[in-house]
């Protein structure tokens, strides 16, 4: 009995871990990468990754948190890759932050995208107070358009 849990336990802990090395993996590709033709290619083989073998919802939770405290986080997009391979109503309160914090503008467009398809209504507050952001990076107000939605 024990070992069946201990072997549950590392399959968890490994679990988390994976998201992160295939982020990981794929940002070294990506870096080493010399074409565009390449970047695409690898995107495609990363985005397939993620729909053979989703990452667990709270995986995508725990990485969605290291980029809303480090707006500078390195894999950012594809954490959203990952979210989207494995939908989940359960990222709404992370998404709203994320979208909340100006520091983190590098994904805003992409979260008001993905709450739209979670439909989830405690995103309403955030999705209402993002159509009110004038910030100097959005001078086409796509992100106040986009919370319309």
């Amino acid at each position: 009995m024990e070992l069946i849990f201990l072997t549950k336990i590392s399959l968890i802990l490994t679990g988390y871990k994976m998201i992160s090395n295939t982020i990981e993996k794929y940002l070294k590709l990506f870096k080493d990468s010399p074409k565009p033709s390449e970047s695409s290619r690898l995107l495609k083989e990363m985005n397939k990754e993620f729909k053979t073998s989703p990452p667990s919802v709270s995986e995508v939770i725990q990485e969605l948190e290291k980029y809303a405290s480090n707006p500078d986080y390195p894999g950012a997009s594809f954490i959203m890759m990952a979210a989207w391979s494995n939908l989940s109503k359960d990222y709404t309160p992370i998404l709203c932050q994320i979208l909340n914090d100006e520091n983190n503008n590098g994904l805003h467009e992409s979260v008001i995208e993905l709450l739209d398809v979670l439909r989830d209504e405690r995103a309403i507050p955030a999705l209402s107070k993002a159509l009110t952001y004038r910030w100097s990076y959005d001078v086409w107000f796509n992100v106040p358009r986009k919370s319309l939605l």
